[in-house]
């Protein structure tokens, strides 16, 4: 009797058995790319919270809470607690982060508007205000979010307090722009970073003080070409963030959520600047991919 055999590919064992490349296969799926959201627009929006006398105060938390709406499976008996995703926190409890997006470019200022709304009730409702300052004092309160994960507790267990304090004292905007493949990603990233001074200039509203404490956090935040993505991932290994693409700090960086993230924005009141700038990152990141 004919035993039937399976086809094995060239190389099977030979890629199966290699544990770099297993590894550097898992550091590529850390980035979800989705080709239905390739130049879509997403944008992260740093404020401080402070009183109703103008002063920094660490509320993260009770902003968030009272924003709390009921999820899950009501039949289950066990609903969950969250706030909305446009609403999260930062490493300092003195800070909320408001995101929208992916979203077509024409919608954004929409988006933006509609989020916008939201904080000004619970402003209202909760007495507090918000600041938008590229740089907080340097006697701000230094409490990190209670962060359910753990994360930030383990970034800080280590840190040097002048680095917690510079980490504390800057806030931002950070635009994010859709790619559809890995390799795609890599071509428009090493294109754009051509141009980080120049977005770094517009983007400047504390005559480069933000960018200089943010030096203190990073030292090395200046973004590099890579060759591939084998370059890419050991850099990663090299600098601790292989396993959690959020650790890279550069101020232009391939995101895991599938984007060119451009980090070099400072805060801002205004919704036309920050428009402005997703207008500049969606060109540059569209003539990148002609």
């Amino acid at each position: 009797m004919m035993l039937r055999t399976q086809h094995v590919p060239i190389g099977f064992f030979r890629q199966s058995n290699n544990p770099m490349k297993t590894e550097m296969n898992k550091f590529r799926k850390l980035f979800n790319f989705d080709a239905t959201k390739a130049l879509f627009v997403g944008v992260e929006r740093e404020c401080f919270l402070t009183d109703m006398q103008g002063s920094i105060v660490p509320i993260a938390s009770e902003v968030l809470n009272s924003m709390m709406t009921v999820y899950g499976n009501f039949w289950s008996g066990t609903p969950e607690y969250a706030w909305p995703h446009e609403y999260t926190y930062e490493l300092s409890a003195c800070q909320l982060e408001c995101r929208v997006g992916p979203c077509d470019l024409r919608l954004l200022k929409k988006e933006l508007l509609r989020c916008e709304k939201e904080l000004i009730k619970k402003e209202e409702s909760l007495k507090f205000t918000r600041l938008f300052s590229e740089v907080g004092p340097a006697d701000m309160p230094l409490d990190v979010y209670p962060d359910p994960s753990g994360r930030y507790q383990e970034i800080v267990e280590t840190m040097p307090r002048e680095v917690l304090l510079a980490a504390c004292r800057v806030i931002g905007t950070h635009v994010h722009i859709g790619m559809p493949d890995h390799e795609t990603a890599l071509k428009v990233y090493n294109t754009v970073i051509k141009k980080s001074d120049w977005l770094c200039s517009r983007g400047n509203g504390s005559f480069g003080e933000r960018l200089d404490i943010y030096r203190i956090v990073s030292p090395d935040c200046d973004p590099q070409p890579y060759t591939d993505w084998n370059q890419f991932y050991h850099i990663a290994l090299a600098k601790g963030f292989n396993k959690d693409p959020r650790k890279c700090w550069t101020l232009i960086r391939i995101s895991k959520h599938g984007t060119i993230e451009f980090r070099m924005f400072g805060a801002t009141v205004s919704l036309e600047r920050i428009v402005g700038w997703a207008k500049l990152c969606h060109t540059l990141c569209a003539e990148a991919m002609a």
